[in-house]
């Protein structure tokens, strides 16, 4: 399950540098120059922890992979890049296995899976429809 300090160790431990950057058109934002990356994150336009915590996980899955993609890239490409970088922190943050230690735990509606794993629900979603529809696992609630 993805906490915060995930994301800064991962940082620390990869070399990527966390700027806090006001002005930016989206919360957050992965940028490269050459092998070094760096993550804006504009603290103005994220409301709760629970976003912040979602904004951070998502944008340390762009640096895991490299998924990234030119501002004005044909939609198909940032659609691509967007995915992978969506797959790569639900592999690891998101496993079946966390999904299964919830249900043991007795949270199986919707908004209390938002709670147990303190992520926005467009997340649990897409991690949950991840592993039911496109791995074809089925998890036991």
């Amino acid at each position: 399950m993805f906490q915060l300090a995930d994301f800064y160790d991962y940082a620390e431990e990869n070399d990527v540098d966390v700027i806090p950057y006001i002005g930016m058109p989206r919360p957050a934002a992965t940028l490269r120059a050459g092998d070094h990356y760096a993550v804006a994150i504009d603290f103005s336009k994220i409301d709760t922890t629970r976003q912040l915590r979602s904004m951070c996980m998502h944008e340390q899955g762009h640096c895991m992979t490299g998924a990234l993609h030119k501002v004005d890239s044909p939609f198909e490409l940032v659609e691509r890049m967007e995915h992978r970088a969506h797959r790569a922190v639900i592999e690891r943050y998101l496993t079946p296995a966390d999904f299964q230690k919830a249900f043991d735990a007795g949270y199986t509606e919707l908004w209390e899976l938002e709670e147990w794993f303190d992520l926005p629900q467009e997340d649990i979603l897409r991690a949950y429809h991840y592993w039911t529809v496109c791995k074809g696992m089925h998890l036991n609630i």
